[in-house]
């Protein structure tokens, strides 16, 4: 048994091999590192790529899913500390795929350590974002600040892949190459009170203290008699006090500016330290996951016929399969029969009559795959 299963992987891989050669050739035109002899920023070239990594997202057990549909802005704020805003200037088109979803409850701190809050939310252990970003002549005047300021050094008709782990729901908009997190109110309270309660008093003496010194200004230009040293002395006062409200104002600029760091630093942070790969390489592991799943799914209906006494109907394998990965190893999933059965009937390991099916013995099965593996690299027979 070892020895076919070993062998019918060699064979899966291969396949895989060519799917990903394949997969790759779309993407080389919208990979934004690809020299300007080689891109392609029209809506056709995103559109193939976009449907074939699709199609491979969906062999690797990947379903989409719409963002705006399992989260809500306050869960967000709740579970990042952030209230983000996405913003889509320039994007043609993003998507979400995710597998593994898990319920699980986070613990986050407020109130400065002092309070805990428990959050229930579903976590996907893989999450696949497809970004693709219009060309140059599709982003119109009205998006073009906003795209210059998120892509990053993104070339428009380019498209991103990108592949993280462990993502919560509610944290799906931090993925989003637009994300801005933006002001909470508790800091717009402690930028704002201070400022009001300090600016105010300054205000209301300001316009005095101009007058003076328009006063001092116009007698040292000779536009009215000479400046006495009271007036002398009370428009310094005035320079002083405009001096200080500048420097306030600096000063609160210079706190709203660091809040905004520190925003940026911790939306990094759950991006940074989730991502696992980008563009080409998620390439690589996405047709690896998919070739890994083929062999799982195949291995798993091949060893149940085998166990059976008798032939079995596509649905009593089904239920056999998840009932076994239910008990073995705590997971609850949709089998793919249709995919397992087809990868057997294709290559032979399995009799089929009306709707039941048996496998044939490993003896015979392993002559079967030998064949198969030779008849990939016979040239011989292509003279």
């Amino acid at each position: 048994m070892p020895a076919l299963f070993e062998l019918y992987g060699a064979l899966l891989h291969h396949d895989a091999h060519a799917r990903l050669e394949a997969l790759k050739a779309l993407y080389d035109p919208l990979d934004p590192d690809a020299p300007p002899s080689r891109r392609n920023v029209s809506a056709a070239a995103f559109e193939a790529f976009e449907t074939a990594l699709t199609q491979s997202l969906t062999n690797a057990n990947f379903t989409e899913i719409d963002p705006d549909s399992v989260q809500t802005r306050e869960t967000t704020k709740l579970l990042t500390g952030l209230a983000i805003k996405p913003s889509a200037a320039g994007i043609r088109r993003i998507r979400y795929f995710a597998r593994g979803a898990r319920p699980e409850q986070i613990v986050r701190k407020t109130w400065f350590g002092l309070r805990q809050r428990v959050i229930e939310a579903q976590v996907m252990s893989d999450v696949i974002v497809l970004v693709g970003f219009k060309a140059e002549d599709e982003i119109q005047r009205d998006e073009r600040r906003g795209f210059a300021r998120m892509r990053r050094g993104v070339r428009p008709g380019a498209a991103l892949v990108k592949h993280f782990r462990n993502v919560a729901n509610a944290e799906l908009v931090t993925l989003h190459p637009g994300a801005r997190p933006s002001m909470l109110r508790r800091d717009q309270f402690f930028l704002a009170a201070p400022a009001i309660a300090t600016g105010v008093p300054v205000l209301l003496n300001l316009w005095p203290a101009l007058t003076v010194i328009f006063a001092v200004l116009a007698a040292y230009f000779g536009a009215q008699g000479a400046i006495e040293d009271d007036e002398l002395k009370r428009a310094l006062a005035a320079v002083s006090g405009l001096v200080a409200v500048g420097a306030f104002v600096m000063r609160q600029r210079l706190k709203y500016e660091a809040q905004t760091l520190r925003y940026q630093k911790q939306l990094s942070d759950t991006v940074y330290f989730r991502n696992l790969a980008n563009n080409a390489g998620v390439l690589d592991l996405l047709i690896g996951a998919g070739e890994e799943q083929d062999v799982k799914e195949a291995t798993l209906a091949y060893g149940i016929l085998r166990r059976s006494d008798h032939s079995l109907a596509k649905g009593e394998i089904d239920n056999f399969a998840e009932a076994f990965l239910r008990e073995r190893f705590g997971l609850d999933i949709d089998f793919e029969i249709h995919d397992a059965l087809a990868k057997l009937e294709r290559l032979g390991l399995v009799n089929r009559s009306g709707d039941a099916y048996v496998a044939i013995p490993p003896n015979e099965a392993i002559l079967k795959l030998d064949a198969a593996w030779d008849a990939v690299f016979n040239f011989s027979a292509r003279r």
